[in-house]
Order: C-alpha cells, then sequence, then structure tokens
C-alpha cells in the first residue's frame, strides 16, 4: 500500500479509538470510583524495537496503549461506616475467584460469615489477610487502621485498643498496563507495592466520585471528530490527484 495511504488509514484507526475510549469514559461519568482510560502513543524508540522483534518473527506491536488516569476524584459524603475512600493515591486490594484485583469502590458490606467484602461478594484484603469484623460498626482511622465497635462521634470504643486489622492499599506505576474486570475492579500487569500506613488517607463515611470530567471528554470527542475528518479529506485529496495522474499520463501516451 501507497505509504501516504497507509499513514492516513493509521491516524484514522487512532481517532476511532480515541472516540471508543471518550465514549467509554462519558458512560461511566457517574460510576463509583471509576478512573478514566486515555490512549496513549507508544514512545518511538519502543516501536522501533518492536519492528526489530517482528523482523526476527515476533508479533506486531500495536502503536497506541491503553492507560489509567489515576488521578482521584471528588468525594462524597454517605455517613455510612462502611463506605470508605482514599483521598490520595492508591488502590484496595481484594481477592476474586481468579485471583487477586484492584478497586477504588470503597462501597463495602459484610458477609454471613462477619468478612469484609465488596458489594460482590469479594473478601477485602488486609495487611494480615481477610478482615473479619464481630461488629457491623466499625472505625477506619486515616492510616487505614480498623477498630472494631465506635460511640457516639465515630470514635473506637476504647481509644487506645489495638486495630483488628489494616487496610491493604497499594499502587503501581500509572504506566502499567491495566485490565478492567468489571464491577469497578481491575488486575495491572507489573509489580506493585504496599502503602505506608503513614502515606494512606483514608476516608470512612465516604465514597469517590469518577475522575471523569464530561467538558473535557466532549473537547476530547470534539478534536478526535475534527481530526478524523482532516485526514479522511488527505485520503479523498490524495486518491484524487492519483486519478488525476493516471488521466493524464493516458492523455500523453
Amino acid at each position: 500500500m501507497n505509504e501516504i495511504l497507509a499513514l492516513t488509514l493509521h491516524s484514522l484507526h487512532q481517532d476511532m479509538a480515541k472516540v471508543d475510549r471518550v465514549a467509554f469514559n462519558l458512560a461511566n461519568a457517574q460510576t463509583t470510583g471509576y478512573k478514566r482510560e486515555v490512549l496513549l502513543d507508544v514512545p518511538f524508540a519502543r516501536r522501533v524495537e518492536a519492528a526489530a522483534g517482528q523482523a526476527a518473527g515476533a508479533a506486531t506491536a500495536p502503536a497506541t496503549t491503553v492507560h489509567v488516569d489515576q488521578k482521584p476524584g471528588t468525594l462524597k459524603a454517605t455517613g455510612q461506616s462502611l463506605d470508605v475512600a482514599l483521598a490520595g493515591p492508591g488502590w484496595f486490594e481484594v481477592m476474586t475467584p481468579e485471583g487477586v484485583a484492584y478497586t477504588r469502590q470503597g462501597n463495602f458490606r459484610l458477609d454471613a460469615q462477619g468478612r469484609l467484602v465488596t458489594q460482590q461478594g469479594h473478601p477485602v484484603m488486609g495487611v494480615g489477610g481477610e478482615i473479619q469484623l464481630p461488629h457491623d460498626v466499625p472505625v477506619v482511622d486515616a492510616e487505614g487502621r480498623v477498630f472494631e465497635g465506635a460511640l457516639p462521634g465515630g470514635v473506637p470504643a476504647r481509644p487506645h485498643a489495638e486495630a483488628v486489622a489494616q487496610l491493604k492499599i497499594v499502587r503501581f506505576d500509572a504506566q502499567a498496563p491495566v485490565q478492567r474486570l468489571g464491577d469497578g475492579l481491575v488486575t495491572v500487569a507489573g509489580e506493585t507495592s504496599l502503602i505506608a500506613a503513614g502515606e494512606a488517607d483514608v476516608r470512612q463515611g465516604f465514597l469517590e466520585n469518577s475522575n471523569v470530567s464530561s467538558m473535557h471528554e466532549m473537547v476530547q470527542l470534539m478534536q478526535s471528530m475534527r481530526h478524523f475528518e482532516t485526514m479522511q479529506k488527505v485520503a479523498l485529496g490524495y486518491d484524487e490527484m492519483l486519478g488525476t495522474a493516471v488521466r493524464k499520463l493516458g492523455e500523453t501516451s
């Protein structure tokens, strides 16, 4: 295929992928704890490495990758003792039948066994494993420590009592590929690290809103559509130019 048409087609595919990401983000603008997706171009050096690998028989590497924007969303107060939000970086770790996953949706509940679980019933992990809560009115401090029982005002029934659990909050690289599992859960390809208790910023009685800005997404949509139209005109103009050249060559022959 002609190089100009190939580049135009590649650009059109990128614009279509950006529109898909915008549509997905807008559809989840009201989803608790949702993090918007961003389509990023693969660095040129990595493309060169991929091309070298392809020449050696490796699979073709994509020119773009999808990443998750980990910027925190705003918080909304619910007053529920089992609602927990992260005001800063990090993800809650949960255990699913398929393995470890991560979420920013802190609308937890207690199951029949007294375990702290997600709305889908996946156990929320603590530093020491699953979190058991004999009482349904726990106190969670800003460091993620969980105390059982509370007095009016949301303070531990025994101010100097030892925490029964510590929420396991992890972080991972912002550029790490993330796969969505649905229900607010994600898995990450790469290493994760535990956030120290003193670095966590946990808010009990709050939930995190989506970090999607509808205005920003609409601007992205208009930019992608305008660029798509421009590249269409480039392809049509080049095709018309080729047709004219062929006709003129035929007339002079």
